[in-house]
């Protein structure tokens, strides 16, 4: 009896306390010591905040569909930072980063260039995961001068085919895609974990409603936009004869239930690109294996450096 009030006082203090909001002020703390530094960056409608910090060879992160730049990639920021400049951001509507422009890929691929403009970076290598990789690849294909490597985490680009989406929302009991990656309710964030993850951890309620508060309780209406349009936006990056020029990695969770392998590796072989898949792991391998995803990042990015 003593033990399960003492269980029930502790959850009562912890769903008191914001704890993402606590981890995200950590993680903010756990960059400075490494140089990183966080800033805004506004021009016309645009406001985009961006993380940019070490020495080297530039090295840009892009989120994917869920969550912010520093939640996906704070451990990859820290690592490279002792051997390359690195920059993330909030891509727009999400996390800090918002604007009036029309929301599609187009939109997200134009602010990348500004942003990478005002930071006055002439070249670097693109690193995006799932959504993310397609503003990568968009950006690549528009302007491949600027792009030094590319390395794509379970992100198909425009060789992918858009029916797969159709069992994936049979298999969650939604009827569009975008109602699996914009939620309505906390609960639903489950959902979305289960999806994205190999181990499906099930998060306590008031940790849901945190971080969906935290992260996925606005701009609602941009965001099923940037979902509903893709399919068609991808025709735009379907010649991928600039990509093949590229230094390209493709990295993949073998156990991704929204972009099965196999359209990893039919993209892979239609860019020229390395490919490498992580076992046990699902949409995010970078959350799921952290550390083979970035001995895989490490082998593919250091011999091209060392050249420099």
């Amino acid at each position: 009896m003593k033990s399960k009030f003492l269980l029930a006082i502790t959850l009562l203090i912890l769903g008191s306390c914001n704890l993402v909001r606590m981890k995200n002020r950590q993680t903010a703390k756990n960059l400075k010591k490494e140089a990183i530094e966080t800033a805004d960056f506004d021009q016309d409608s645009l406001h985009i905040k961006y993380w940019k910090g070490g020495q080297g060879p530039t090295l840009v992160f892009i989120h994917g569909f869920g969550g912010d730049a520093m939640m996906t990639w704070e451990r990859e920021l820290a690592h490279y930072a002792k051997t390359h400049t690195v920059i993330t951001y909030d891509l727009l509507w999400f996390g800090k980063s918002y604007s009036n422009e029309k929301a599609n890929l187009l939109t997200q691929t134009a602010a990348l260039e500004k942003l990478l403009a005002y930071l006055k970076v002439d070249s670097a290598t693109l690193i995006g995961q799932s959504y993310g990789g397609f503003i990568a690849l968009d950006f690549a294909a528009q302007h491949p001068e600027k792009v030094k490597q590319l390395v794509i985490a379970n992100s198909p680009g425009s060789t992918f085919n858009v029916s797969y989406l159709d069992t994936v929302c049979k298999n969650y009991g939604v009827s569009r895609i975008d109602e699996l990656f914009v939620m309505d309710r906390p609960t639903d964030l489950q959902r979305l974990i289960n999806m994205s993850t190999y181990k499906k951890p099930q998060i306590p309620k008031f940790i849901l409603k945190q971080m969906y508060s935290e992260f996925f309780d606005q701009y609602h209406g941009q965001l099923r936009l940037l979902l509903q349009t893709l399919p068609a936006e991808k025709d735009r990056i379907s010649d991928l004869n600039a990509i093949k020029e590229i230094p390209t990695l493709v990295i993949w969770g073998e156990n991704d239930e929204l972009f099965p392998k196999r359209e990893g590796e039919k993209f892979a072989k239609a860019v020229n690109a390395q490919f490498e898949s992580i076992p046990n792991c699902g949409h995010a391998p970078q959350m799921d294996n952290h550390d083979l995803f970035l001995k895989i990042m490490d082998a593919f990015l250091l011999p091209l450096n060392h050249q420099d």
